[in-house]
């Protein structure tokens, strides 16, 4: 609690001077935000000063709330059971927060749930893709933050010419003949999938992503989906990016760093590691991934939802803490890690406000500006269905690839 100091005037110090404190301040109102963990701790303290930095900021312009910003990896925001991470976060027990940022491939699970409740999203503010993709049955149930998308970085021009997984894996193998052409992470029930309807999104440039969650798998996009999955074999029967050998930490970033590979297929942002690991590297070229048999990106979304149990004026509250996150100054703070020091590598995060791009420093950085193109066009994964079918494709997908 916060008390204001009782000051004597100097002319009044022989007179009595009371040392009672003033009544108690109105106390402010509390609103917890639990922020998506998985981005780039780029100040190196686990996201203390960003978390500090985003409280400062919006208590400036709403005295009134106490905003506590939580950035926790140890609480898995993709748990949908009953009594799980996000039950827990989004329910109305002790611990639970107003706002949580979820990835929208569990948006239709958490409206379906009654978890979360519809907001209020203004046109044209966000990516068109990241308006979709939070969009369920006419309503919007979350603010688009972040949109994720596969891109490829390479060190050779030639990489720009790329239009197939076939043209994409000779490119990198001739690149440098003998080395390992690429080096991702394919591993996982939401990761091996989420590739899958990518290069399915590839195959299929005018039809809806939400065909590709069914079985069985789509032949045209596994034969081609296998060229770029069998280019980071060296060897028969080993492949790190299908092994696990490649799926923690930033050990693909890091080969592709100490050029050990030609190309390095993930999201954007993990350009954060590839530079820690190398930092007197130059900037690399960077494409949407062609993993089927054309290229037209699939983009994720994530995005802020609101506690159904969150109401009246803390539905207020919450509503003011999602436009301030909206906001290109706010969008700008975290993607150039304007928390951390003078020359704190940029996050490389890709953001959903259109207007990001527009203004500086996104206007004049050279990745940001080939990133905004990468995303004409691009299309938003399923809000819905993908949880509940990921093991099962991931089981078909593996017999096929195996």
């Amino acid at each position: 609690m916060r008390w204001r100091a009782l000051i004597c005037p100097a002319v009044l110090v022989l007179s009595a001077c009371s040392d009672s404190s003033d009544p108690d301040p109105i106390p402010k109102r509390p609103l917890k935000a639990v922020l998506f963990p998985y981005i780039p701790d780029s100040a190196g303290d686990n996201f203390a000063s960003l978390e500090q930095r985003l409280e400062t900021d919006f208590e400036k312009a709403h005295p009134d709330i106490d905003l506590d910003v939580v950035f926790d990896a140890s609480l898995d925001v993709y748990d949908l059971d009953e009594g799980g991470a996000l039950n827990n976060l989004l329910g109305a027990e002790a611990g639970a927060a107003q706002v949580v940022e979820v990835d929208t491939l569990l948006l239709g699970s958490l409206a379906t749930k009654g978890w979360i409740q519809p907001v209020a999203l203004e046109a044209g503010v966000v990516h068109p893709a990241a308006e979709e993709a939070v969009r369920i049955a006419g309503q919007s149930y979350g603010v688009p933050t972040y949109l994720c998308t596969n891109v490829v970085y390479s060190r050779t021009t030639n990489i720009r010419s790329a239009t197939d997984s076939a043209s994409l894996v000779r490119i990198l193998r001739e690149a440098a003949p003998g080395k390992r052409p690429l080096a991702t992470n394919f591993d996982g029930s939401w990761t091996l999938p989420s590739s899958y309807i990518d290069a399915w999104a590839d195959t299929h440039p005018g039809d809806a992503l939400a065909s590709a969650i069914s079985l069985p798998l789509d032949s045209p996009t596994v034969g081609a989906f296998a060229e770029v999955v069998d280019s980071c074999s060296l060897e028969a029967g080993v492949n790190p990016c299908l092994d696990g050998t490649y799926a923690d930490n930033s050990v693909a970033e890091e080969a592709f760093a100490a050029e050990q590979a030609n190309g390095f297929m993930g999201y954007t942002e993990r350009l954060f590691y590839i530079l820690k690991a190398n930092p007197s590297m130059p900037l690399p070229e960077v494409i949407s991934v062609p993993l089927g048999t054309g290229s037209a990106p699939a983009v994720f979304v994530d995005a802020l939802v609101l506690n159904a149990s969150c109401t009246g004026t803390c539905a207020e509250d919450a509503r003011a803490f999602t436009s301030f996150m909206q906001a290109p100054e706010t969008r700008s703070l975290i993607a150039f890690s304007e928390d951390g020091p003078a020359g704190t590598r940029p996050r490389y995060l890709l953001q959903a406000n259109r207007a990001f791009y527009q203004q500086e420093p996104a206007r004049s950085d050279p990745m940001y500006q080939q990133y905004e193109a990468i995303l004409g066009g691009a299309r938003p994964y399923p809000n819905q269905h993908f949880p509940e079918n990921r093991k099962a494709l991931q089981a078909a997908l593996l017999e096929d690839l195996q």
